[in-house]
């Protein structure tokens, strides 16, 4: 007879694999599943059998007792069959196919007790108001009772909870009168209110599960850690032998950079002398003291720590290196270039960056951060922030910090020193004319450091002023 009934309830399996979908991406979560409601099964079948017990003491005097006996007869042999297969198969969830049948295993049997559940309903409705409204509750805490029970495996609930509400709401409605159509709503309505709260118990539990699963990762990963600080224990002794040989390289980079920036200047002094005077002092002050202002802005904190503030610093007398590749015609004309001649002049910046690359190529540090910077302020100390600038165009973010700085610093001092060719503008002036420049030719952020180190500026450029004005200052910042 069991047989035959787990046949037929066996068309339902089909439906319930969509609500419990099981593969391998999911398994360990469906297993962790099953293995609770495995732990529970014996304690859930036995409250099953006394509520069963219960209810035929309840109901012996409304119904033939040959039926009730029959009827708890049928619920201890499900039982039984379920506490066998629960002891043969407990232990077998390392599988996929184990993990699918014992979810099966679980759909039939929670849809046949409700199932038998509902044939009482059915099968002992009693004609007497009051027994069946203890009948109605004796079943909804059935259901509800279910929700606590089986939210773990959803197919259980949903099937024990149809079996029982089905043929109770159809045996209401049999009535058919006005209070059991009415009483049938509410049934109806207490079935939706069942499953959504099942729905959020079962949420909630697999967000506990899935957290438990993060937690075990986690300690997998921290033991995996470990095991790898223990063994770089045993390696100590290598690390700081590589440690030695990575300081013995640096240090062996920092000479090879020096030593490319003394050949940088060294061939393009053969061509003629750059810029002398105090320009270049002024303008390596400037850019020290704009990013001293800038180092803790969100914007510019990764770029100037304290060693690259000091590198700016160094490499800012770099920045017109390319005019000694400029004709003297146009360098040293004392009157407004032509736009042929200005052509002319803007290629200084390449000159003096390629020069940069071209040493970097005679030394074993093409990669230097050094000498990358150094080529950045040579290059894009005229790049403007709103695009406008030479030789590349380039706007915004796109222009280096280096460049960035490099530039305020240049035009500063351009305006603020005396030429051959022009009267030195005053201070108020010159910081009138780059706060205007914010947001065109400056970036906005920089020309704010400029604000803050507005008297610092004017210090240096009266500590290191130009007391006399010789040919090769002519122009310093065209």
């Amino acid at each position: 007879m069991i047989t035959s009934l787990f046949s037929r309830l066996s068309l339902v399996s089909g439906l319930s694999d969509h609500i419990f979908h099981t593969d391998q991406k999911n398994l360990h979560v469906r297993a962790e599943q099953l293995r609770t409601r495995l732990a529970v099964y014996p304690s859930l079948v036995l409250s099953q059998a006394v509520l069963e017990c219960l209810f035929v003491l309840l109901f012996w005097s409304q119904a033939p007792h040959q039926l009730l006996l029959a009827w708890i007869a049928v619920f201890f042999a499900l039982h039984a069959v379920e506490m066998i297969k629960w002891k043969l198969h407990r232990d077998e969830l390392d599988t996929l196919q184990a993990c699918r049948d014992l979810h099966e295993r679980f759909t039939l049997f929670s849809l046949a007790a409700g199932l038998l559940w509902g044939a009482a309903a059915v099968g002992f409705y009693p004609s007497d108001i009051v027994y069946q409204s203890l009948l109605i509750c004796v079943m909804l805490g059935l259901v509800a009772g279910a929700v606590t029970i089986n939210h773990v495996h959803s197919p259980s609930l949903y099937g024990y909870m149809f079996g029982i509400m089905f043929q109770l709401i159809a045996r209401v409605l049999f009535e058919n009168d006005r209070l059991h159509w009415i009483l049938a709503m509410m049934l109806i309505t207490s079935a939706a209110v069942v499953v959504q709260a099942g729905r959020g118990l079962n949420k909630s539990f697999m967000l506990s599960l899935l957290q438990r699963f993060e937690n075990l990762s986690l300690l997998q990963q921290l033991t995996a850690q470990k095991a790898e600080i223990e063994e770089a224990r045993d390696l100590l002794e290598q690390r700081v032998q590589e440690r030695t040989e990575l300081l013995q390289l640096r240090n062996d980079e920092i000479v090879a950079i020096k030593d490319t920036t003394i050949m940088a200047l060294s061939s393009l002094a053969e061509t003629r002398d750059n810029e002398t005077g105090n320009h270049l002092r002024r303008t390596q002050n400037y850019i020290r003291i704009l990013a001293i202002h800038l180092r803790d802005h969100p914007r510019f904190v990764d770029f100037l720590t304290s060693a690259n503030i000091e590198m700016l610093y160094k490499l800012a007398p770099l920045h017109d290196i390319g005019k000694v590749g400029i004709p003297d015609l146009i360098l040293r004309k004392p009157g407004q270039l032509t736009p042929e001649e200005f052509e002319i002049m803007k290629t200084h910046t390449l000159l003096g960056g390629n020069a940069i690359s071209g040493a970097a190529g005679l030394t074993n540090v093409r990669n230097s951060p050094f000498l990358k910077a150094a080529r950045q302020i040579a290059i894009g100390h005229h790049e403007k922030w709103d695009g406008s600038g030479y030789p590349f165009a380039l706007c915004g973010d796109n222009i280096s910090i280096p460049a960035r700085l490099m530039a305020l610093a240049d035009v500063y001092d351009a305006m603020s020193s005396r030429r051959v060719y022009k009267s030195a503008m005053g201070h108020d002036e010159v910081a009138e004319a780059i706060i205007n420049g914010k947001g065109k030719h400056f970036d906005p952020d920089v020309v704010d450091a400029f604000v803050e180190a507005i008297s610092e500026f004017k210090e240096i450029a009266a500590k290191f002023r130009d007391d006399n004005l010789d040919a090769a200052d002519w122009r310093a910042a065209a």
